[in-house]
Parts: structure tokens; sequence; C-alpha cells
């Protein structure tokens, strides 16, 4: 009679067992949320065991675990969310450690913060079952009794068929949940894309990605920072509720203390802070004015450097999904394509307008503009191309000093063209001036000096100047200011391009002025040979002829009346014939010597040695060469030798010529007192003619250590 009634026991109890899993199981099947499944299963358990309470846990990255579903016996319970931090010897973390069940069959002498508890709400027994999802350990049923008796020994066997059913649940959830996240991921970075593709501006791309950021990902605030340098950042986009006192878009931040922009941007790594509690810094006091807890930052990497950096952060205690780096990764590589796109777009239009610009400046400079026109329209340019308050061009009077080309725009600046300034302390000037380099100072504030004043007194913040160079010299400086924020590195680069126009329209200038005044010294030189000639002609040999013309005309008379005179007349008249054609044989050597018409340069330098009184040492090649070549060779050693003989007081001179690669090499060198004045009428004549021929003459002519005057002439003439 015993037997049959343990039996019909058995019997309900597995069939009301059947029942209650049944009921679980049509609950999974519905596919009804998890957070229906944990209460269902809990109660089930706690009714069918008839235990005092029975709760689902879920394990949490750290070890301890929360609450997700409860059922008492007496209607109290662990609300929902409810952190319970595991210790050595508590049930939940034994089950974790083994993934095995486990029981506590008293709690009486049990060690522990849980156990402590236990005894507080006069539990005597429990036990814990994994939960298994997929393979891996997700979390905890446990229930609880606090009868006297310890639970029955089934107790772990009855519910691991409930924790099968909650690890399907789980599963299934995850797995629709998954799917829906992934749709909802894929529909909006589809949305992010269609306005990238269409060429949206950066910040309606950031503005939107915020926007995405949070729907999807549950969080109260998404925002993007751009990082401007190692120090700061600027808030670009942000999505999310600010207190009445919270930051714009455009904040500049300091990245001091400890956050996630300033993590990711000291590793460039995705970053995850799950307590801002105890953070400091501009960044993290936003943060907690916003009631902030933790935060997730992915790097924003655009053409291989780290541009900025994309947050999400939530103010629940509740930790963000392990996932949560990755799904805003596929976000930060549109905002990224979305970056590059602009930057190429506005560096396309950059170009398009500098090169406008250097067009415009260039056909000034083709049309032969004056200096000051050229200037002026390069300091307009590029006051335009680089966004710049202020271009001023400058011409070096010395090391210490210089002169303003153009008229100063900038708002408070008075100063005009021609306006002096003393290079008396650090600038962009002086280090121009010194390095020959471009140069930049990005804070004139504490400096010295007269131009670090004058750029204060203006509100001007920050400086850029290229140097202009005009036959390999520094002749002056272009000089770029800037009131607000310091320009972008590549500024020297894109002024140097300015800068070499600007070299162009000089050295066109002066070889037009030196032109001009070259044929002027030429027509001068021209016109006073020929005066020369003509005073000469008139004073010597013409005024002879004409002495001669009346003595013969007296001969003639006086041998017609038989006079004894005649014969003194005639002989009166031919000694002045003679001096007549001395002299103009003479006149004619100092025009073209007849030696260097028959014999070429080297029979005319020999001619021309042979005449002085100084040893001088001739080593001339002795082949002919075009002959206004020779004669313009044989006119720099004649005037290199006279300078000699004059003013060098030498001891001995030397004349060397020589033909290589189609050029004549013409060198005259003393041992005298050096000192040659270069421009020397004498000296100034000789560079003109050889300057005609296209030629070039140097002097070099250290005091006390001789003179070399050295010509080369192209014979390609």
């Amino acid at each position: 009679m015993r037997a049959r009634t343990s039996s019909r026991d058995d019997l309900a109890r597995l069939l009301e067992e059947q029942a209650a899993l049944r009921r679980v199981a049509t609950l999974v099947a519905r596919g009804v949320a998890p957070t229906q499944v944990f209460a269902a299963v809990a109660q089930e358990v706690g009714q069918l065991l008839d235990v005092d309470s029975a709760h689902v846990g879920r394990y949490e990255p750290d070890g301890s675990a929360t609450t997700v579903g409860a059922w008492t016996k007496g209607g109290d319970k662990l609300p929902l969310g409810t952190r319970i931090p595991c210790d050595d010897h508590s049930l939940v973390t034994r089950v974790l450690r083994t993934g095995q069940a486990q029981r506590v069959d008293s709690y009486e002498n049990l060690p522990g913060a849980l156990a402590a508890a236990a005894r507080a709400l006069g539990v005597r027994s429990s036990v814990g079952v994994p939960i298994e999802v997929e393979g891996r350990f997700w979390g905890v049923m446990a229930v609880a009794s606090r009868s006297d008796e310890p639970l029955p020994a089934d107790t772990e066997d009855r519910t691991t068929a409930f924790t099968e059913l909650v690890g399907t649940a789980i599963a299934n959830g995850q797995a629709r949940t998954e799917v829906a996240r992934l749709g909802e991921a894929q529909a909006a970075l589809r949305r992010v894309a269609t306005l990238v593709a269409r060429g949206a501006t950066a910040d309606d791309v950031f503005a939107a990605v915020a926007e995405e950021v949070g729907l999807l990902l549950g969080v109260e605030d998404a925002s993007l920072f751009r990082f401007d340098g190692e120090t700061s950042a600027t808030i670009v986009a942000d999505k999310g509720d600010r207190p009445p006192d919270g930051l714009p878009v455009g904040t500049q931040l300091s990245l001091s203390g400890d956050n996630v922009t300033a993590q990711v941007r000291r590793t460039g790594r995705p970053v995850r802070i799950d307590d801002y509690a105890n953070l400091s810094g501009p960044i993290a006091a936003e943060a907690h004015k916003r009631g902030i807890r933790a935060a997730v930052g992915t790097p924003i990497v655009v053409e291989g450097r780290l541009w900025g950096a994309m947050v999400g952060a939530t103010r629940k205690t509740e930790r963000l999904p392990p996932d949560t780096v990755s799904r805003i990764g596929a976000f930060t590589e549109l905002v990224a394509t979305a970056i590059a796109n602009t930057e190429a777009r506005g560096e396309v239009a950059r170009l398009a307008q500098e090169q406008a610009a250097l067009r415009r400046v260039a056909t000034l400079v083709a049309h032969g503009a004056s200096p000051t026109e050229v200037f002026d329209a390069v300091a307009e340019e590029m006051a335009g191309v680089l966004d710049a308050d202020q271009v001023i061009v400058s011409r070096y009077e010395s090391e210490a000093a210089l002169t303003i080309l153009t008229n100063p725009e900038h708002h408070g600046d008075t100063r005009g063209r021609g306006t002096r300034l003393a290079l008396d302390g650090p600038s962009v000037a002086r280090s121009v001036w010194e390095t020959g380099r471009p140069a930049r100072i990005d804070d004139w504030e504490g400096l010295p000096g007269s131009l670090a004043a004058i750029a204060r007194d203006t509100g001007i913040g920050s400086s850029v100047g290229a140097p202009l160079i005009v036959e390999g010299r520094v002749w002056g400086v272009i000089a770029a200011s800037w009131a607000a924020d310091p320009p972008p590195a590549a500024t020297e680069e894109r002024m140097m391009e300015f800068a070499e126009l600007v070299d162009t329209a000089i050295a066109n200038a002066d070889s037009r002025a030196e032109l001009t005044a070259s044929r002027a010294r030429v027509l001068d030189a021209g016109d006073s040979a020929r005066r020369r000639v003509v005073r000469d002609l008139h004073d010597g040999a013409q005024q002879r002829l004409v002495h001669t013309i009346v003595t013969l005309k007296l001969a003639q008379r006086s041998h017609r009346q038989r006079d004894e005179t005649t014969e003194s007349l005639i002989a009166d008249a031919l000694a002045q014939a003679e001096e007549a054609n001395a002299e103009l044989r003479e006149l004619a050597h100092g025009i073209h010597p007849s030696a260097l018409t028959r014999g070429g340069l080297r029979a005319g330098v020999d001619a021309l040695v042979a005449r002085i009184d100084l040893p001088v040492t001739v080593d001339v090649a002795g082949g002919r060469c075009p002959s206004a070549i020779e004669a313009s060779a044989y006119f720099v050693v004649a005037e290199a030798l006279t300078n000699v003989i004059k003013h060098a007081r030498a001891r001995q001179a030397q004349v060397t010529a020589s033909v290589a690669a189609g050029v004549l090499s013409v060198e005259v060198r003393d041992d005298g007192v050096g000192g040659a004045d270069p421009a020397g009428d004498g000296l100034v004549g000789l560079d003109d003619r050889v300057a005609a021929l296209g030629g070039r003459l140097r002097i070099h002519s250290p005091p006390g250590e001789g003179t070399l005057i050295a010509a080369t002439l192209p014979l390609a003439v």
C-alpha cells in the first residue's frame, strides 16, 4: 500500500514537472522575451521544488552576477538588476568556476559576505545549477530553502531540466536580437553611407553618425571629437542631453586628465572605461555633469593618420556590451571616408584657387609689370588663398633693417609702403634673413623686439615668412599673418610658390634696369670714343695735315719765284706729314690693333705686352676666334694691364687664355695691393662689353692679395 502511494506521488510529481516544463517550453517556442522566460522559470522551479526562493543570475565579466529573474514564496525578492558580488565561498562563484551544479547544505559556519546575508535571511541550504548558452557558461539558476532539512538530493537534476530551457530561450532571444540588431545596424550604416556617397558635408555626416550611434547602441550620449594636436580636441558632433551650461559643437577641450578621448589619442586604439566616477580633467568634468558612468571610444583614422575619436557613453549602471567597440568601429570607417572625401574636395578647390592666383600673378610678371604692381598683387592673392589677415612684402636693407614694399591691410596697422623697421628681436623676418628658409612664429606673446610689439599691438597671433631669393642671395621676405588659429603645416610650401614668382619679377626688373643702364653706358662709351677720335684727329693729325698743306702752298709759291726758302718749306711739310701719319697709325692702333687683326689674340696680346714696362707672363692659345670675341678679349687684357700699371703697384702679372667647351676663358692676375673697385668706370665698361656678347666677368680682388680679372666669352655669337 505504501509503495503504491509512493509511486502515485512520484507520478504526480513527474506530471507536475512535465506540465511546468511544457509551460516554459511553450513560452520559449513562442519567442517571448528572455525576461519573461526568466520570471516564468523562477516561479515554476520555486513552486515545483517547494523552495522559499528561486533566482536566475547572469554572469558579468568581472565575475559578479546580476539578477535577471526572481521568485520568492513570501513575495519579497531581489529586484531585477541587483548586482551580486562573488567571493570564494559563494555558491554563485563555485558554479562559475567548476561549471557544475553546487549545493550548500548549511550556512551556519560558512565564511563570506553572501553566507552572512543568507543567514540574515534565514536561508539554511541552497542549490545552484549552471546555465549554458552555446557552449559557454552564461549564468546560474539558484534555489534556496529556510527549512532545517537540506534540499532533496534530486534538486540539481530537476533544476537542470529547466536551465536547459533557459539556455535555449537565451540563445533564441540572442539570435533574434542579433538579427534585429544587425538589421538596424545595416540600415543605419546605409543611411550614413548614402550621405557620404551624395557628397554631404563632413559636419552633416558627423551629426548623422552621432545620432545613429546613439540610437543603435541605446546610449544616452554619442560624440565625435577632432584632435587638435596632442593636447586638445574639438567637439564636432554631439547627440545627447546637455545641461543648460553644456558645451556646444565647436568647443575645444584639453586632453589633460584621464578619459576615453585622451586614451584614444595616446594609444591610437579602442578604449573603454566602465567607471567615470574617479576620473579627472575637463572632459571627465563634462561627463560628470551629464551623469555619465561608462564610455567606449574608437579612433577615427583618415588616410593613415589619427584624426579623432568617436565616443559612446551611458548613464546606466550596467556595463556597455562587449561588442560596443566593433559596432562603433563600422561607423568610424564611414566617418573617415567622409572626412577624406571632404578633404579631397577641399584640396581640389584649394589647388584650383591657388593655381588661378598663381596664373594671375605670373601673367603680370610675364607682361613686365613693375615690381610694385607684382608685390601688391601677390599680397592680395596670397591673403585670399591662405585666408590670411595680412600679407606684407619687404626688402632687406641690411642684417639689421628692412623696408616694407606693400601697404598692410590689417586693422590697426598704420605702417605704409616705404616704412623702415629694425630687425632687433625674434621674428620671421629675422629667421628668414639668417637661414634663407621659411620660418614661422605661432605665438608672439612675450617676445622682445619691434616686430613682436607691432604684432601684439595689431592683434596678430601667428606669422609665416618665406624668403625672396634673387640671383642666389636673400633679397627680401614675404610674410603672412593670422589673428586667430595658426595656419596648417603646409603653409610654408604654398607661400614659396608665390615667392618664386616675386623672385622672377624682381630679377626681371633688375635685368631690365641693368640692361638699360648697360645700354646707356655702351652708348655713352661709344659717344665718348667718337668724341675722343674727333678730338685727337682735330688736335693732332688734322692740324698737322693743314700745316702741311699750307707749307706746301708756300713752297710752291717760293718755287715759282725761285726763292731760296723752297727747300726748307718742303722739308717742313714732309716732317708734318710724317708726324700726321704716325698719329693716325697710333689712333688706329687704339681702335683696333693691327697685330690683333692680322695674328689673332696671341699676336695682339704679345704686341700689347711688348709696349709696357712690367714683367708679364703670357699663356694664350694660338688658334683664331670670331673677331668680336678676340676684340673683347683683347680689351679685357688691355684694361686689366692698364689698371695693374696705374693702381696695383704689382711686381709682375700673368695673362692666360684658353678655349674649352665652346667658351673662351681669359684671366689676368697680378701680385699687387688688390682692392680693385668693380664699380669703377673701366671695369664697368668691361662688364658691359662682356655681357653684350653673352659672357660673364668675374673680379676677385681682396686687399693685399692681388687681383684676378676673369672673363668667359661664348664663341657662338
